[in-house]
């Protein structure tokens, strides 16, 4: 009853607001003590002045007639070491957050409070303000604008000296949280998107661009550390691997950056991201491979450099970055008689680190960036230069083409290697050059074509004198012997599909040969597979392993992963395991002929089931005992048990039985241990002659989770152990071990016919 005589608070209310915004005014320190009066009075300010930026513009004039913003900073500076700073910028964060009113907005970044949040001194030493800390400054650059982010720099005589966002969130741009590094490039992208034209003066002088250097050198150390994870020894495979992921994730997100920069509509911006990238990352590589030498000045070896470059033309679609690497490609395609010829022209702009680079900058300094169709212009000036480099009309026409392989430098030095991961990876190179659609037009009609109808076509235009050798050499990978690891022959036979398109399947006599050879040593390796322990598990190998082959030989440059280049430089001893040889033997067989269906149908044949059939039988069932052997066994703990050895075989399915009699039914047992019946490899033991020898094995394989069982498996024979048992006779015995034998080689047969179709030679023919 007399509370409601007692007047109720309307804490929303414009009365209340300048109440606690008074409340505020009075706190002439901030310690532990008084710590969370003065939290509570900042969050109900913030959820008041959100309030009314909808509701009520009285109460945001209050705020600027009271100089709120103001209370803040000094709230700020007296805080000491109370720990306010981290609510008060999340409190911030959540108002400026959900300001939508233009004036409102515009008020709060005048008269330099929210820069003096920012260049507040903090002590991030510990603790998390870090993170409020940062997420305060991406809050600031998501509100502002092109007419806004002109009131947070600070101006010395009309020119731009600092802008404090800018300058304090690039001090946390390498810190070890992705968050925090996540939070910066999202604000500097908001930055560079609504930069006026003071702004980019500040941010093109020499101070604030060393950000861009600063971004490719961390790049270059990300490259230096895959290079110390490929040739660590301590490491296993799989260890290398989940590491190897982990570093290329970095570069790539640093690659995506960089093109979200360069998809800024800014010429002055994109000149200096691509003067960065160009100088500092892309030609020192591109020496690298030209150069035909293992590792650079910095320690980068060649496989790190054509996994970059490859990645890069992945990433960078839409930029004339490909153009620059296409030339280089190009220019290392003339034989040393051509290059020597061409030195005169060239010697100069390659002490300058490589000539395109000069031509690039000479063609910026000729035009003016903001006319319409300077980029243009300039593309055309370094592309006309490239091409007298190259000087390809004579070049081309005149070289013979029978050269040994061993007088090319450049990208054929690298493809003619006996180092496999070097050649897959100069050749992944020049497939992803080729295949971009950004490759300008004069170059692509330079390397030897005018229309290109295909990405293949354009391959074979650019080594047209030279694919046959390419073939040659990818035919020889196929067709080694001892069998090189699954990845090798997997991407040989990717890069050999792409050049069989285009030669539509012709090849050399000689060629041939090395085809059918490969052919033979496929089908031998599969063969293998059916004198060990696991032979029937072939054909579900043969098809989810076919698929995989299948899916990744059906891959274009653009989407085939490079990664690749980066585990067949890491692996010193390939894991082989289980199915090894028959995953060797898939990417050769695809390149025959459709064994797809053919692999496939062997589940319409093998999905047959009878309810009678002993090879259905589980542990507990109950089986005729029909024609099962008498025998002994003794199993730990449970003494010597009287039991029928019953071997069947059915269809693909293959088990041996242990049966107990039934204790009702003379002629019905109770089964109590099961063993595949691949793998037992009985023997008679020689000094026992009723005794009878059977290795176990389990019914699946045990693999690990990871990509495919080819290469995660822990052994080529997982022996679980044995049974002896014991017979009445010697003949009973050699009968057991007979039955056995036949019944394993009724599996076999199946199992052969199931895949022989896919080694008939006719798919060769």
């Amino acid at each position: 009853m007399w509370r409601s005589l007692w007047p109720t608070i309307d804490r929303f209310s414009l009365h209340h607001f300048r109440y606690i915004v008074n409340q505020l005014r009075e706190i002439r320190v901030v310690d532990k003590r008084n710590r969370e009066v003065v939290l509570d009075l900042l969050q109900s300010i913030v959820e008041i002045v959100t309030y009314g930026d909808r509701h009520d513009p009285a109460i945001f004039e209050c705020f600027m007639e009271f100089q709120v913003l103001a209370e803040f900073v000094r709230i700020l500076k007296i805080g000491g070491n109370s720990g306010i700073e981290a609510p008060l910028l999340q409190y911030l964060s959540i108002m400026i957050q959900n300001v939508e009113n233009e004036h409102a907005i515009y008020y709060c970044f005048s008269n330099g409070y929210i820069n003096s949040v920012i260049s507040h001194h903090y002590e991030f030493d510990g603790g998390d303000l870090i993170p409020y800390y940062v997420s305060f400054l991406r809050t600031v650059s998501g509100k502002i604008g092109r007419d806004t982010i002109c009131l947070l720099v600070k101006v010395h005589q009309d020119t731009a000296i600092s802008l404090p966002l800018y300058d304090e969130a690039l001090k946390f741009a390498n810190h070890g949280e992705k968050m925090i590094q996540i939070a910066v490039r999202a604000l500097t992208l908001n930055i560079y998107n609504v930069a006026d034209e003071m702004v980019y003066q500040f941010l093109t002088t020499p101070t604030a661009s060393a950000y861009f250097s600063s971004l490719i050198l961390n790049l270059k150390n990300k490259c230096l550390h895959v290079d110390a994870i490929i040739n660590g020894v301590k490491e296993s495979f799989h260890e290398k691997k989940r590491d190897l992921l982990s570093e290329t994730d970095r570069i790539l997100d640093d690659f995506y950056y960089l093109k979200d920069i360069l998809c800024i509509p800014e010429q002055r911006l994109n000149k200096l991201v691509t003067e960065n990238i160009v100088n500092m990352l892309i030609l020192p590589m591109l020496l690298t491979l030209l150069n035909n030498r293992l590792s650079n000045d910095t320690g980068l070896s060649a496989i790190t450099c054509l996994y970059v470059l490859c990645r890069l033309l992945q990433v960078f679609d839409g930029t004339n970055l490909v153009n620059v690497i296409g030339s280089a490609v190009l220019f290392s395609f003339m034989p040393p008689n051509v290059t020597d010829a061409a030195e005169s022209v060239v010697s100069a702009r390659l002490e300058q680190v490589n000539g395109l680079a000069v031509c690039y900058q000479e063609g910026e300094e000729m035009v003016d960036l903001q006319h319409e169709g300077a980029e243009n212009f300039m593309m055309n000036y370094v592309l006309k230069h490239s091409l007298e480099f190259t000087e390809l009309s004579s070049c081309f026409d005149s070289s013979p083409l029978e050269n040994s392989e061993n007088e090319w430098g450049g990208i054929f030095s690298c493809i003619f290697s006996r180092n496999h991961s070097l050649m897959l990876g100069s050749l992944m190179l020049l497939f992803t050059v080729a295949d971009s659609k950004d490759l300008h037009y004069q170059l692509a009609a330079k390397i030897g074509f005018s229309q290109v109808k295909t990405a293949s076509e354009m391959i074979g235009s650019t080594v047209a004198g030279h694919i046959q050798k390419i073939v040659n050499q990818l035919l020889k990978v196929l067709a080694s012997e001892p069998p090189l690891s699954v990845p090798i022959l997997l991407h040989a036979a990717w890069f050999l599909r792409k050049l069989l398109v285009f030669l539509d399947q012709k090849l050399e006599d000689n060629d041939c040969h090395l085809f059918k050879t490969s052919y033979e040593v496929s089908c031998g390796h599969l063969y293998e597979e059916f004198d060990r322990c696991w032979f029937d598990h072939i054909p579900d190998v043969l098809k989810s392993e076919w698929a995989n082959c299948k899916t990744a030989l059906e891959e274009s440059s653009q989407s085939k992963d490079p990664f690749f280049l980066l585990e067949l430089a890491s692996i010193q001893n390939p894991p082989s395991g289980i199915f090894y040889l028959t995953s060797q033997a898939i990417p050769v067989l695809l390149l025959i002929g459709n064994g797809w269906l053919i692999v496939s149908s062997y589940l319409a044949q093998s999905g047959k089931r009878y309810p009678s059939d002993l090879s259905l039988a589980s542990f507990g069932s109950e089986v005729a005992l029909g024609s099962g052997i008498p025998c002994k066994i003794a199993f730990s703990g449970a003494g010597t048990r009287d039991i029928y050895v019953i071997p069947i075989a059915r269809e693909i399915s293959g088990k041996l039985l242990l049966v107990e009699r039934h204790p009702l039914h003379s002629r019905k047992g109770v089964v109590i241990a099961i063993a595949p019946l691949a793998g037992l490899d009985p023997k008679i033991d020689e000094e026992h002659p009723t005794w009878l020898l059977v290795h176990l094995r389990d019914f699946e394989p045990r693999l690990r989770s990871d990509e495919t069982k080819t290469l995660d498996s822990h052994t080529s024979l997982p022996e679980q152990g044995r049974w002896i048992l014991g017979f009445l006779s010697a003949k009973d015995c050699k009968a057991a071990f007979s039955v056995i034998l036949e019944e394993t080689r009724k599996q076999r047969s199946f199992v052969e016919n199931l895949v022989a179709p896919v080694l008939e030679e006719k798919l060769f023919k």
